[in-house]
C-alpha cells in the first residue's frame, strides 16, 4: 500500500489517513449539491465561495501552475461578463424603471384630467315617467347638451342650443341619437333653482307648460333638462353631459388649439366667415366657440351644429388625454382646469365623454355601434303664435315606443345627417361691384355664381375694397345669408334703410379676389 493512500478497516469505522490527503466532508454533502454550488456559482461572477459553517478549515495548497493550467477535474472559474453585456443588463433595468415611472406619471395625467369634469347631480332614473322599465333594464341613455355661449342674453326664439339623447340598446344594435329642438315647446315639471356658479339646487320652482326646452336648464339645470326629457320620452337618463361653449375657449387654449374637419365653409350671416375653407382646418379658443356656434342660413340644422360642437370636444379632450400630452409636465394640470370650465357630467367619465363625441361627430344615416342614427324628435314645420314648435305627437309616441321596445324604427323617422351645397332661391338677382382693380376678376366670380343658380344683374367698378362684402337690406336677408355661405371670406354688410338690396363687392383681399365655394364637400368621414 503507498505511503499516500487511505485505509480503512475494523467494524468500529475508524479511518487511517494518509499525511497527503485532505479531510472529507461530511456525509450529508452529496454530489447533487456539489453540482448545485457549481451551477450556482457559473451564473453569479466572482461569486466567493461560502463555507459551510461545520467545514474544517481548509489551507490552501494550490499552486501557481494548477491556476494557470487546471487538470480536468477541477472545476472551471467562474465566466466573467463582457463590458458589452454588463452594459446590456444596466441598459435593460434602466428601461424598466423608467416605463413603470413613465405608466404611473400618465396615469396620474389622466386621472388628473378626468378629475377636472365637474361633477353635477342630474339623474333620477326612478321616476314615474319611466315607462315600459322592465324592458328597457339595461339600455344606455345619455343626455348630451351644448350650451349657448350667450344664452343668458339671447332670446328663446334664437337660442342655438342643442340637446341630443344617445340611447345604445342593451342588446347591442345602432345607436340613435334623438335630436331635441332649444324651442320645442314642452310643459315643464316643478324644478328645483340651479346655481350654476355653485353647481347647487335651491327653492323649488312651480311648474310651467307651453314653454321652450331650453329654459329647463335656464331654470333648473342638468336634474331639470333630463327630468324634461324622461317625461317626453318614457326612457330613463342614465347618463348626462353639457358642454358650454362659454368656457370652451379655455379648453381649447389648454391643449394649444385643435385640428377639426369641415365639410364646407362655415359663415354665419351675424358672426361673418368663420372657416373659409374647408378638410382640416386649425381652430384657437375664440374661433372654436364660433365655429360651434354658428347657425348660418344654409348650416342651420340641429346635426351639423351638433357635429360642429362635438367635434371641437372630441378634439380638445382628444388631445388633453393624449399620451403627449400626459406625459408632458404640466398640461395635465392645464388641461383638467381647461375640462373643468367646459363640461360636467353625472354618470360619465371623460373617457365615455371622449367616446360620445367621436360618435356624434360622426353621426349620419348610416349607424353601427359607434356611430349613431341621427334622427330628429318629429315637431311642427313652423313655429306656433309663441315661437315655439310642437310636437307632433302621433309621430312622436311611436318613435318613442320604438326605441323603449327595441323595435324597428318607424318610417316616419328621418335622418337629416347632411345637406346639399345650398341654392339660391329662384330668381334671385345679385349685383356685383368690382373693387378688385384688376380687370376680369369680378367676372369670374359672376361665372361662378350663374353656376351655383343666381342671376347676375349689374357688374360695375367701384372704389379698392380690402375684403369681399355682402351688402344686403332687412327684405333680403336670407338670400344675403346663402350668398356669404356660398363665398368665404365675404363679411355682411347690412343695409337697414334700404330696400331690394343685394349686391356683392368683390374686394382684393390679401392675395386673390374671393372664389366661389365648389358644390363638392370635403370628406370628413
Amino acid at each position: 500500500m503507498s505511503a499516500g493512500a487511505t485505509r480503512s478497516g475494523g467494524t468500529d469505522g475508524d479511518t487511517e489517513t494518509g499525511a497527503g490527503a485532505a479531510p472529507s466532508r461530511p456525509a450529508r454533502r452529496g454530489a447533487a449539491d456539489s453540482r448545485v454550488t457549481e451551477v450556482f456559482d457559473a451564473l453569479v461572477p466572482r461569486r466567493r465561495r461560502r463555507r459551510y459553517r461545520d467545514d474544517p478549515p481548509v489551507e490552501d495548497t494550490t499552486t501557481a501552475e494548477e491556476v494557470a493550467e487546471p487538470g480536468p477535474a477541477d472545476t472551471p472559474p467562474p465566466a466573467r461578463l463582457d463590458p458589452r453585456a454588463r452594459a446590456l443588463r444596466i441598459g435593460a433595468a434602466a428601461a424598466a424603471v423608467l416605463v413603470l415611472a413613465t405608466t404611473a406619471f400618465g396615469f396620474s395625467g389622466r386621472s388628473e384630467v378626468h378629475d377636472g369634469v365637474r361633477d353635477v347631480a342630474a339623474l333620477a332614473p326612478d321616476t314615474d315617467a319611466i315607462l315600459d322599465a322592465d324592458a328597457q333594464a339595461g339600455d344606455r341613455n345619455v343626455l348630451v347638451l351644448g350650451l349657448q355661449a350667450d344664452r343668458a342674453g339671447t332670446a328663446e326664439s334664437a337660442r342655438t342650443d342643442t340637446a341630443v339623447l344617445v340611447h345604445q340598446p342593451a342588446g347591442g344594435g345602432p345607436a340613435v341619437t334623438l335630436s331635441i329642438p332649444a324651442t320645442l315647446e314642452v310643459s315643464r315639471p316643478p324644478c328645483r333653482r340651479f346655481d350654476a356658479a355653485t353647481g347647487t339646487y335651491g327653492d323649488t320652482v312651480p311648474a310651467e307648460s307651453r314653454t321652450a326646452f331650453a329654459t329647463a336648464y335656464d331654470v333648473g339645470g342638468p336634474a331639470c333638462s333630463v327630468g324634461v326629457v324622461q317625461q317626453l320620452t318614457g326612457m330613463p337618463m342614465s347618463g348626462f353631459v353639457a358642454l358650454d361653449l362659454a368656457g370652451t375657449p379655455q379648453l381649447v387654449d389648454a391643449v394649444g388649439g385643435i385640428e377639426v374637419c369641415t365639410e364646407r365653409p362655415v359663415v354665419d350671416p351675424v358672426l361673418g366667415p368663420v372657416v373659409e375653407g374647408s378638410g382640416t382646418v386649425e381652430l384657437d379658443g375664440p374661433t372654436a366657440v364660433r365655429f360651434a356656434s354658428a347657425a348660418g342660413t344654409a348650416d342651420s340644422s340641429p346635426a351639423n351644429r351638433v357635429r360642429r360642437q362635438q367635434r371641437v370636444l372630441a378634439a380638445a379632450l382628444g388631445d388633453a388625454l393624449s399620451t403627449t400630452s400626459l406625459l408632458t409636465p404640466g398640461a395635465p394640470g392645464r388641461s383638467a382646469a381647461g375640462v373643468s370650465s367646459a363640461l360636467s357630467a353625472d354618470g360619465v367619465d371623460a373617457g365615455e365623454i371622449l367616446t360620445l363625441a367621436r360618435g356624434l361627430a360622426r353621426s349620419g344615416a348610416a349607424g353601427d355601434a359607434d356611430t349613431p342614427v341621427f334622427l330628429s324628435v318629429p315637431v311642427t314645420e313652423t313655429p306656433n303664435t309663441r315661437g315655439q314648435l310642437e310636437l307632433r305627437r302621433s309621430e312622436a309616441r311611436t318613435l318613442f315606443s320604438a326605441l323603449r321596445e327595441h323595435e324597428p324604427l318607424p318610417e316616419s323617422a328621418t335622418a337629416p345627417a347632411s345637406r346639399s351645397a345650398a341654392a339660391p332661391a329662384p330668381g334671385t338677382v345679385v349685383n356685383l361691384v368690382d373693387a378688385t382693380g384688376r380687370p376680369g376678376a369680378a367676372d369670374r366670380i359672376a361665372a361662378d355664381l350663374h353656376e351655383r343658380g343666381y342671376e347676375i344683374g349689374t357688374v360695375t367698378p367701384g372704389p379698392a375694397a380690402p375684403g369681399a362684402q355682402v351688402r344686403y337690406s332687412p327684405d333680403n336677408t336670407d338670400a344675403a345669408g346663402t350668398l356669404v355661405e356660398a363665398l368665404p371670406g365675404a363679411r355682411p354688410v347690412p343695409d337697414p334703410t334700404g330696400s331690394r338690396v343685394l349686391e356683392l363687392v368683390v374686394g382684393a383681399g390679401d392675395a386673390a379676389p374671393v372664389q366661389a365655394v365648389p358644390s363638392d364637400d370635403a370628406d370628413c368621414g
